[in-house]
């Protein structure tokens, strides 16, 4: 029996490794050790632990850092205390591997941990670039740290091999939002209104933003310029909540600034989960802001997406995204041809499940862990 310990502290990468963490579970080949943190236990993030409780995962351990980035200091002694107390965690529970996902700040110290410790390390999501944050280099410095790593795309394998030096445990699997693809239930419009209070209007447009942390004012001229082109557009609008880089806090107080003038068309919900959230892609008619799930997820699902600022400047996209500046002009002008674009393209679930139903990236991880032994 292999033991296996699960780092998760944000709503989006517990998403994508939900499927990857029930079959873990399942798996008598396995024995799986979730560790939680961060951000889910925070209700100004939605404690997204709930969703983890629902989930019914049989061994759970709770790594209660609290979240507070107001500085950039802020964010090294958070990373601090998540070395301190995930190495407690996992001295006591003496897992073979930790497995975790992406270029979280929070996620490199779990990351620190487990390689001080000599815990081999499996990187999920490596070999991507996001030139705008400082996530660019915390994911590069995980995949140095990592034994066994499992890319979204060939691009990002041929870059991890780069880095690696070595092609030995690198393997490409697709992205991870695959696997909530192919387990998704269709959820209608009136169903999304009833479970989160949303009213749906003629237009409708999901807004996730977050602080570009590599630019002086974190994105932050960017998003109010968003804010001001939006005023000119008569449509609904559903802002879920930015991560917790420096940052967020601001970005935060204008969301809720700009709700209690517009509170008849805005509404806010810091975290849909991920099943939700996937609805979200499907019935509004665009996704704005600089999340990755509008390079991801939403090309995946052919959905329009407008791009604001540097923050996923050099990601790989896996389909067609609009860019924009983050100056008013630029995004009032491509917003009026969004605006103006009466075609709304259905995303046809049950096709995608019949083309991608044996590219589970989550039983590809499951299968290649049982047959190495690096």
């Amino acid at each position: 029996m292999k033991k296996i310990a699960v780092f998760t502290g944000t709503r989006a990468e517990y998403g994508l490794m939900r499927t990857l963490i029930k079959l873990i579970d399942k798996d008598k080949y396995f024995k799986l050790f979730l560790l939680i943190s961060s951000t889910h236990l925070d209700k100004k993030f939605g404690s997204t632990i709930n969703e983890i409780e629902n989930d019914g995962i049989k061994e759970k351990h709770i790594i209660p850092v609290r979240v507070n980035t107001v500085k950039k200091s802020d964010m090294a002694k958070h990373v601090s205390e998540i070395i301190k107390l995930v190495s407690e965690k996992l001295e006591e529970l003496k897992p073979d591997y930790l497995i975790v996902l992406g270029d979280r700040f929070e996620t490199l110290g779990a990351t620190l941990s487990a390689h001080l410790l000599g815990i081999k390390i499996i990187h999920i999501h490596g070999g991507e670039t996001s030139l705008g944050a400082l996530d660019d280099k915390l994911r590069h410095s995980i995949s140095q740290l990592s034994t066994i790593h499992f890319t979204s795309a060939e691009i990002h394998q041929k870059k991890v091999i780069q880095m690696i030096g070595v092609n030995k445990n690198i393997f490409n699997i697709g992205p991870m939002v695959i696997d909530g693809l192919l387990n998704m239930n269709l959820v209608s419009k009136e169903e999304f209104e009833k479970k989160t209070n949303y009213s749906f209007a003629k237009r409708n447009f999901l807004i996730t933003y977050h602080p570009e942390t590599l630019s002086k004012d974190l994105g932050i001229s960017s998003f109010e310029n968003l804010l001001d082109v939006l005023n000119n557009y008569e449509c609904n609008l559903l802002f879920t909540s930015p991560n917790s880089d420096v940052g967020s806090n601001l970005i935060l107080e204008r969301i809720l600034n700009y709700i209690k003038i517009k509170n008849n068309r805005c509404f806010y919900i810091p975290s849909l989960g991920q099943e939700l959230y996937l609805n979200a892609l499907r019935l509004f008619d665009c996704v704005i802001g600089n999340s990755s799930s509008g390079i991801t997820e939403a090309p995946i699902m052919k959905r329009n997406v407008l791009n604001v600022g540097i923050r996923q400047k050099g990601r790989h996209r896996f389909g067609s995204v609009i860019e924009v500046s983050g100056d008013y002009d630029s995004i009032n002008k491509t917003m009026s041809k969004i605006f103006q674009n009466k075609n709304f393209c259905e995303f046809d679930l049950e096709n995608f499940k019949k083309i991608n139903i044996t590219k589970s990236p989550s039983k590809q991880i499951i299968k290649i862990l049982k047959s190495i032994n690096p």
